[in-house]
C-alpha cells in the first residue's frame, strides 16, 4: 500500500509504502490513518501549515495527533504552530473486543523483547490481552536510511525472531516501510518520530487488533518530556478502537529488563541491539564493539548472566571497551547509573569503577550546568572569518 505525499512551504515529493510478505497480507488494509500518523510530526518539524487529506479520518485520531504535535511543540520551543489536518470527518463505530486482538512492536531489542516475555507471561493463551501478533519493522532502525543496508542482518533477524516467537505462540509479521523519506535526519525520527511511525503501522491492521504495545525506553523515574516515544504521549497516535500502550514497562529499569531477558537463555541469540550495521560480522545480529553492544553486554555480567554475551561476537568485556560508552542524557544515565553495585558484586570492579566515573562526571556536569553553557561556549570561541576585500 502506498500514498503520496508532498510538502507545501518547501520543495519535495514523497511516496510512501507498507508492504509485507504476501502470507501475511490479510492482517492489512489500506488506511488514511496510517499515512496521516506517519506524516504528522514531519509536518511540525518542517513548519507546514496544514496535513490535508482526501480521505476521512477519524475525528477522535485527528483530535489527539493534534494534542501530541502541541506536547511535541512544548517539548521543542523552537517547533512553530502544529499544522491544521484537514481531511473529511468521521467518528469511527465502536466495536467490541472479541475477536480482536493484542499486537507488540518487536524490534529484538532489550526493552521489545522484555515486555513481550513479560506479556505472554501474565496472560493465558486465547486471553485478548495477550500478545498474538508481532510486528517486525524495516525501514526504521533496522535499514536505517542513513546506514548501510544489511538484508543478511534483516533475514537473520526474521529467522531467529521467528523462533522466539513460536515458542510463545505468536505470529511474526515483517513489515518493511519507507515513512523516513519524509525527513531521515536521526534526531528527527529519535527525538520526534519514533512512536507515531509504529503506531501506523498499527493502524495498517486495525481492522484485526484493538491494541498494540510499544515498549517504552526507560523507567518513570528516567522518562524525559515528550520525545519520539513516550509513554502517555504514545497514547495519542491511537483511537478508543485502537489503543496504543506500553505494557506497564515503564516500572523497571533496564536491569530489570536484562533480568526477564536472562531467564530465557535459549533465546538469547535473537537479541539484536546494535545500530552499527556496517560492522556487524556475517551471521550475527551485533557487532560487540559500539556503545549500545557494550552496554548490553556489561548488564548481563551485572546481572550474573554471562550467557547473555552469546548474543554477540565476543567472549568478554574488557575496560578498555568501556571507552565507547558515555551518558549524553538522564535518559541514557539510568542505563549506566545501577550497574557499579552488581558488577562489583558479580566480581567485576575493573568495569565498575570506570563506569561510577562516567556517572560522576555526568553529575558534575548537571551541577554546573555546562549543557546550557556548552553552546555558548562553542559560538563564543568560534574563529572569526576575515572581513572580504
Amino acid at each position: 500500500m502506498q500514498a503520496g505525499v508532498s510538502y507545501e512551504s518547501r520543495p519535495g515529493t514523497h511516496t510512501l509504502s507498507l508492504s509485507v510478505p504476501e502470507a501475511y497480507a490479510d492482517w492489512f488494509h489500506l488506511s488514511p490513518h496510517t499515512f496521516l500518523t506517519a506524516s504528522v510530526m514531519a509536518a511540525l518539524w518542517h513548519g507546514e501549515p496544514r496535513v490535508a487529506l482526501d480521505a476521512p479520518v477519524d475525528v477522535q485520531l485527528t483530535e489527539r495527533l493534534g494534542m501530541a504535535m502541541r506536547h511535541m511543540r512544548r517539548a521543542h520551543r523552537f517547533a512553530g504552530p502544529p499544522p491544521r489536518i484537514e481531511a473529511p470527518p468521521v467518528l469511527s463505530a465502536w466495536r467490541e473486543p472479541a475477536g480482536a486482538v493484542t499486537g507488540i512492536f518487536l524490534s529484538g531489542g532489550v526493552d521489545s523483547t522484555a515486555a513481550l516475555y513479560r506479556n505472554t507471561e501474565r496472560h493465558p493463551p486465547g486471553d485478548p490481552r495477550r500478545a498474538s501478533v508481532a510486528f517486525l519493522a524495516h525501514g526504521l532502525d533496522v535499514g536505517e536510511p542513513n546506514k548501510i543496508d544489511r538484508p543478511d542482518v534483516w533475514a537473520l533477524s526474521i529467522e531467529r525472531l521467528d523462533a522466539l516467537c513460536r515458542s510463545l505462540g505468536v505470529t511474526l509479521v515483517p513489515v518493511c516501510v519507507n515513512f523516513r523519506q519524509l525527513e531521515k535526519h536521526w534526531h528527527f525520527y529519535a527525538e520526534w518520530q519514533f512512536a507515531s511511525l509504529l503506531a501506523a503501522i498499527a493502524h495498517a491492521a486495525g481492522k484485526r487488533l484493538f491494541r498494540c504495545i510499544i515498549a517504552p525506553d526507560n523507567d518513570i523515574e528516567h522518562t524525559q518530556d515528550p520525545h519520539g516515544s513516550h509513554p502517555w504521549l504514545n497514547s495519542y497516535f491511537g483511537t478508543d478502537t485502537l489503543e496504543i500502550v506500553t505494557g506497564d514497562m515503564e516500572q523497571f529499569s533496564r536491569l530489570d529488563k536484562i533480568r526477564m531477558l536472562a531467564r530465557n537463555p535459549a533465546r538469547l541469540d535473537a537479541l539484536r541491539v546494535c545500530w552499527d550495521a556496517a560492522a556487524i560480522p556475517a551471521g550475527h545480529l551485533n557487532c560487540g564493539r559500539c556503545a549500545k553492544c557494550v552496554r548490553t553486554m556489561v548488564e548481563f555480567l551485572a546481572c550474573g548472566q554471562p550467557d547473555g554475551l552469546r548474543a554477540f561476537p565476543v567472549d568478554t568485556v574488557t575496560p578498555d571497551m568501556l571507552k565507547v560508552m558515555n551518558i549524553p542524557s538522564v535518559g541514557e544515565l539510568e542505563y549506566l547509573a545501577e550497574l557499579p553495585a552488581p558488577l562489583e558484586a558479580a566480581g567485576r570492579p575493573d568495569l565498575a569503577r570506570p563506569i561510577r566515573c562516567k556517572v560522576g562526571l555526568f553529575h558534575l556536569a548537571q551541577c554546573l550546568q555546562l549543557d546550557r553553557l556548552r553552546p555558548v561556549a562553542k559560538k563564543l570561541l568560534k574563529p572569526v572569518q576575515p572581513d572580504t576585500p
